[in-house]
């Protein structure tokens, strides 16, 4: 099956604001493992992702979904040179082939049921033919006609094997498969035929590479690499390079060579070697020249994202169940300043790190083994351990007596707040005066794991038991005094909670001031939060919403990962299988429903949605990697001062949406010719409103400066902006 698509662009590295209603890509571009070169562009294949630096300009440039391609986690890529035709294979068998600035998408093998393994591991190509090696036989893709032409299945006795390469000389066609090396006659026209094909019973391992040299055929194992001329032997640090067969080889060693991944030898005399920790990196003579690794976080795994201080927190998590440890060492990415990121890996801030917490340019970094790290202007203050917090922070007890926190956050006062699995005394916090205090809820600590801890707008500590409901603690305010502390233990039954399932996965606090919690059951809201403790009425409620004739609970058949509220007070919803949901205020309209099917997201599996305040970035950290989506809503200000129109002037090429953001939470928006006759009127969502560059008869407006007026809900009316419309 072919789809044809259009490359939209490249997203170029540098420093740049989304429009409204775009996507934006962040993966991890560290972990390189494959290179192709394309007239002046080097193509690198990273883990997932593709990039590729043009030796024009010397521009690193993305592509990815957001850019036009139709899937994620790239497995190879190669070039074409007669038809200037660039393959790229997906490691779920997708294809797609870029050609005059399209995208031709051929689905045929992704969509095949195949039993067993399902991959591609190699392009070859002759004569306009890429034979794909594939764990079920050689596939062949014509790609004048753009269609898969043919399906080689190879084996004796009709014991079909899995393909890892192929090569070619002047007679024949040859294959390294599980079995060892067949070939058979290029010529042949039963090539479909088992029968066609011969083993060569001396060489009977599995090879992965083969490749002709002269016309003479070697193989190898994933470790050595033949292109223009010359022959490669990696061995993870260390490469030895084969000009002449009969030689002895040139060794290349560099320390930036860590682990070497493929390697490629380009026409001009540049060898390209992808690393595993450094990128794509360059040799001239081979000496070292430099590396190129796109901006990005270190490693595509997500488990929490905070946005704090116009810096984005990526923590990577993470353990298996709360039980056993993830055994995740690369700590947390962050995001300054655009695209500038910095890393911060275990010698820091511990293993398996979930969460962060920020206060006055101080970062608190929570993990589920080596507790509670301080940071301060990127170099660690302190590790807080039972020893130096008055006993506050308990180890497990076990044989290696593990720190495992969860969740930290501050509260109005300043105070830092945890929760710490397995302990006597979970609840912890840090006053702002540097005093230490923890607190029991007489439960077993023995299996007792929390997720996510909130603090309302009452001052409730609301803390998720590990899948086993809610709890809610009420310190009164005197967190010295523990004797008039209250704590309710949330349940799903009627008078206890009545939470949609004990399952629970998530929970915010909106701008009402209600408490959304998200289960595997769907949505449950306490909409008064401050009778917890009253012994009247406050169990949760769930929405019910219409469906055709019929009535069904909100999200009821979705386990809901995260819960995420924006300037509008409307929730991002992320799901473990079907995507992100956006719903109004109430709950009752859906707004949007993003989808790995009808939009650019990575994966349906949502791990978190954190948004940017100030220009509403959404960042949803997927399955497969971290992402963004550019909505309408921001966070008001409270004082009216200064605003922002993106874009501005708005050209006459530009068809999109205008956004006028820096306003008052819900200002009613009014947008004036220089005469004063309105030509647009609407209220803001959160701190921006979206002019869709029409007057009122729906026709674009015509060339001239147009005023915008904001009027707050005293009616108090200010102009706040001025617009350069160019028709």
């Amino acid at each position: 099956m072919k789809k044809l698509l259009f490359l939209l662009f490249p997203l170029f590295i540098q420093a740049q604001d989304v429009p409204i209603g775009f996507w934006k890509d962040y993966q991890s571009y560290t972990n390189t493992s494959y290179i192709t070169q394309a007239k002046s562009k080097i193509y690198c294949v990273t883990n997932g992702g593709l990039f590729y630096l043009n030796r024009d300009d010397n521009t690193l440039n993305r592509l990815s979904k957001v850019t036009g391609l139709s899937d994620i986690g790239v497995k190879k890529i190669a070039y074409y040179d007669s038809s200037e035709t660039t393959i790229i294979t997906y490691e779920n068998c997708n294809i797609d082939l870029i050609k005059e600035g399209r995208i031709i998408n051929i689905s045929d093998i992704k969509r095949k049921e195949i039993i067993g393994n399902k991959l591609i591991n190699n392009i070859t190509i002759k004569k306009g033919i890429a034979y794909l090696s594939c764990t079920f036989g050689l596939v062949l893709l014509d790609l004048e006609k753009e269609e898969i032409k043919d399906t080689y299945r190879i084996g004796e006795n009709g014991n079909f094997v899995g393909i890892n390469s192929c090569a070619f000389n002047e007679q024949n066609i040859f294959v390294a498969s599980e079995d060892g090396i067949y070939s058979a006659d290029i010529h042949s026209t039963s090539l479909f035929d088992f029968n066609s094909w011969e083993l060569d019973t001396n060489r009977t391992e599995n090879y992965w590479n083969i490749f002709s040299i002269g016309d003479s055929i070697w193989t190898g194992d994933s470790n050595s690499f033949y292109n223009n001329n010359l022959l490669f032997i990696a061995n993870n640090d260390t490469v030895l390079i084969y000009e002449n067969l009969l030689t002895n080889p040139d060794t290349l060693i560099d320390n930036k060579l860590k682990y070497i991944q493929y390697i490629y030898h380009d026409i001009e005399e540049n060898t390209w070697i992808a690393d595993s920790e450094n990128g794509l990196l360059q040799f001239i003579n081979f000496n070292y020249q430099g590396n190129f690794i796109p901006e990005g976080p270190t490693i595509n795994d997500t488990y929490s994202l905070e946005y704090e201080n116009n810096t984005l927190y990526m923590c990577h998590g993470g353990h298996i169940n709360f039980s056993s440890q993830g055994k995740i060492y690369d700590g947390v990415s962050i995001r300054k300043n655009y695209d500038e990121w910095i890393n911060y890996n275990y010698t820091a801030i511990g293993i398996d790190v979930l969460e962060v917490a920020v206060k006055n340019g101080t970062e608190y970094y929570a993990s589920w083994r080596d507790g509670l790290s301080e940071i301060k202007n990127g170099e660690l203050v302190i590790r807080y351990d039972n020893d130096n917090t008055n006993g506050a922070l308990e180890t497990t007890g076990s044989s290696n007596n593990r720190i495992k926190i969860s969740d930290l956050k501050f509260d109005d006062n300043g105070n830092l707040w945890g929760l710490n699995s397995e302990v006597n005394h979970p609840l912890f916090v840090k006053t702002k005066d540097n005093e230490w205090f923890s607190f029991g809820m007489n439960q077993d600590r023995l299996g007792l794991f929390f997720d996510d801890l909130i603090i309302d707008q009452y001052n409730q500590k609301w803390g998720i038991l590990g899948r086993g409901g809610l709890f809610v603690y009420n310190d009164n305010s005197t967190i010295s005094d523990a004797n008039d502390d209250q704590y309710k233990i949330l349940k799903n039954s009627v008078g206890q909670g009545n939470l949609p399932s004990m399952g629970v996965y998530s929970i915010a606090e909106d701008l009402d001031g209600e408490i959304w919690v998200g289960t595997d059951k769907g949505i449950g809201i306490f909409y008064n939060p401050s009778a917890i403790f009253s012994g009247n009425n406050f169990d949760a409620q769930q929405v019910l919403i219409q469906e055709g004739d019929y009535g069904q609970y909100l999200l009821s058949e979705e386990k809901i990962k995260c819960i995420t509220i924006d300037g509008a007070n409307r929730k991002w919803i992320g799901t473990e299988k079907t995507g992100v949901f956006l719903i109004s205020e109430d709950g009752m309209e859906e707004i949007q429903h993003f989808t790995a099917e009808n939009s650019p997201l990575f994966s349906n599996n949502i791990y978190d949605i954190t948004i940017n305040p100030e220009n509403g970035e959404v960042f949803i950290g997927t399955e497969k990697g971290l992402i963004s989506y550019r909505s309408d809503a921001t966070t008001g200000v409270k004082t009216q001062e200064e605003t922002h129109v993106f874009p501005n002037p708005v050209r006459e090429t530009y068809n999109g949406p205008i956004a006028i953001n820096g306003l008052i939470t819900n200002a009613n928006i009014k947008i004036t010719d220089i005469d004063g006759n309105l030509v647009f009127e609407d209220f803001a969502k959160g701190g921006q409103a979206i002019w869709n560059g029409k007057n009122k008869n729906g026709e674009r407006a015509s060339t001239g400066v147009y005023l915008v007026f904001s009027t707050d809900i005293n009616g108090l009316e200010k102009m706040v902006s001025k617009i350069l419309f160019v028709k």
